[in-house]
């Protein structure tokens, strides 16, 4: 066999076994930006804890994931592309809109995936934590369309909370 048959040969298996590692499963069934859409269900941060737990996770490829919206508050969308765009997770609080205290929520697998995000229901504060746990980028209002070249992709966690 000659040298370019080899080569052309472990090229071919090699791409085929790349192929079939990307096909895997999710090791986790969190909530990941991989899906089509996933909802997530927090509470506040209780005293002595960093983050706001979650309660339930719930991924869709075929549109809005289902969650019990009941006595639910819808606070933030995250986008995995500029623009409102791509894969998306939809947070939702167990205590009602936000207030002074706010939420704090670890964005997980999304850490790598935020492009963009909207929040509703008086969060209109939000501090980004970058990954790096210790700088952070402000937002005000509802909506960011783009979060910026320093904080794309680079997002470990955010607070959110009532500003006004």
């Amino acid at each position: 066999m000659s040298l370019y048959t080899r080569m052309a040969a472990t090229l071919s298996v090699a791409a085929s076994f790349i192929g079939l590692v990307g096909l895997a499963p999710q090791a986790s069934a969190s909530a990941s930006p991989d899906s089509t859409h996933c909802s997530v269900v927090v509470e506040r941060v209780k005293p002595g804890e960093t983050f706001s737990r979650v309660k339930s996770r719930t991924c869709s490829d075929t549109g809005t994931a289902a969650v019990n919206r009941s006595g639910r508050t819808l606070l933030m969308t995250w986008y995995g592309d500029a623009e409102y765009g791509g894969a998306s997770t939809d947070v939702y609080g167990d205590y009602g809109p936000c207030d002074a205290a706010g939420y704090v929520l670890n964005t997980g697998v999304w850490w790598r995936s935020i492009s963009s995000f909207i929040t509703y229901n008086s969060c209109d504060g939000q501090q980004a934590v970058l990954n790096d746990g210790q700088n952070a980028v402000y937002y005000y209002g509802f909506g960011t369309p783009n979060v910026g070249a320093r904080a794309n992709d680079n997002i470990g966690w955010f607070k959110v909370w009532d500003a006004l």
